[in-house]
């Protein structure tokens, strides 16, 4: 019987479709939106009588799940599996017993879609849009090959792997990014208040003079107090011009380029992708998905848009034929020893090996280049303070000493 199923969906440049479908099932448009491009948000079927909805037929929004919720998910549904529980079972042993609101509805749902007849893989998307196609791929993988529980367990310790590793860039930035915004306010509080206070007490004096110093700042801080508001209106308008002339995408990938070549701070991000890179190829490639869909799922991972070019460039000349160290070496991305240790892999059939040696390597240089960075920073920036605050001190005390020697006897 052809029934009415009226639907949202969500195409991939994440604008919303809406429509009609005459099919007999709900799983049939599901399918029918999945092979033209779409992800169903909602179907549901329209009644005879002017299109009331069902809502037993509804689906139920997505839950928004954060990744350490994707993680303790991930987890323990592996656990379960390993201890020789089926799917659905395991699910509703996890509805069950999960104490966190978020995660209950997750398996409540995952566990309605399996219940239905679908696969996994197939409803991890239909629960939350966090669950993204490297996620759902590995579990068909797993599904397929009859080891779901080996590759989620897999799976949860490379997602553990990469929160580290986003936690390392991050402490990277924090102290020294903490020492320059004390070093801006010792600056905007010698100016709106300790410099006001010593200007009117020096020229409050007879025959004193203010040094060149003492003028210059004075005149910076007037400027300041009297045109704040022009100067945030400036600062304002020049974040909005940066932020559009980053809407276009050339302009996107050039900002990306320009990252990777600060000083420091570049070789940073790109160890980091290095890192990202081979954690996510190996790890797929150790859980038995194709090279060329391992490098295609793995270069939709990196948000640096200058070096996902260059990797969908490596995707593409492997569909083609040519060895992945050669194309990688035409990149001129990668370190020389990092080829030379994945093409080992290669040439012995043990890739995936190759990759886990290489992310674990670069890792460990990570880390030790983010500890010489913080080294090297922290010195840096303290110097630089420690010379502001002693220029202001200096500034202060040459004034109150002159106004001082003014006012003793003159020979």
């Amino acid at each position: 019987m052809v029934k009415v199923f009226k639907y949202v969906a969500v195409d991939a440049a994440g604008k919303k479709q809406t429509g009609d479908l005459e099919l007999g099932s709900r799983p049939e448009a599901m399918r029918q939106l999945q092979s033209q491009g779409l992800r169903p948000v909602s179907i549901v079927e329209a009644s005879k009588s002017k299109g009331k909805m069902s809502e037993k037929d509804s689906i139920d929004e997505l839950v928004f799940l954060k990744t350490k919720d994707i993680i303790a998910f991930t987890e323990e549904l592996s656990e379960l599996l390993e201890a020789g529980l089926p799917l659905e079972p395991a699910l509703a042993s996890m509805e069950e017993r999960d104490e966190s609101g978020v995660l209950k509805v997750a398996s409540a749902k995952l566990r309605r879609w399996v219940t239905e007849g679908e696969q996994m893989y197939q409803s991890l998307p239909r629960v939350s849009a966090q669950f993204d196609p490297l996620y759902c791929n590995l579990v068909k993988a797993g599904e397929a090959s009859g080891s779901l529980q080996t590759i989620l367990k897999q799976h949860g310790a490379y997602m553990k792997e990469q929160m580290e590793l986003r936690s390392k860039l991050s402490q990277a930035m924090i102290y020294p990014g903490f020492l320059i915004l004390a070093c801006i306010i010792v600056t905007l509080v010698f100016i709106f208040y300790l410099l006001p206070q010593i200007t009117s007490l020096l020229e409050g004096m007879p025959g004193s003079e203010m040094p060149i110093g003492v003028k210059l700042a004075t005149t910076l801080g007037d400027i300041l107090r009297g045109h704040w508001v022009t100067l945030l209106i400036l600062v304002i308008a020049a974040m909005v011009g940066v932020k559009v002339w980053l809407q276009p995408e050339v302009n996107k990938t050039k900002w990306d380029e320009v990252k990777l070549t600060l000083p420091i701070i570049g070789k940073v991000i790109q160890y980091g992708i290095y890192v990202q890179w081979l954690q996510t190829l190996g790890n797929l490639l150790c859980n038995g998905v194709p090279l060329v869909q391992a490098l295609q799922l793995t270069s939709e991972t990196v948000t640096n848009r200058y070096f996902k070019e260059r990797l969908l460039g490596i995707t593409d000349g492997v569909g083609d034929g040519y060895r992945l160290t050669r194309c990688m070496r035409k990149t001129e991305m990668f370190p020389p020893n990092m080829v030379d240790l994945i093409g080992v892999g290669e040439n012995t059939g043990k890739l995936a090996r190759a990759m886990s040696r290489a992310s674990e390597y670069y890792d460990k240089r990570l880390t030790i280049l983010i500890q010489s960075v913080l080294a090297l920073i922290s010195p840096i920036v303290l110097l630089a303070m420690a010379g502001l605050v002693g220029l202001l001190s200096y500034t202060m005390i040459q004034a109150i000493y002159e106004t001082m020697s003014n006012l003793g006897p003159k020979k």
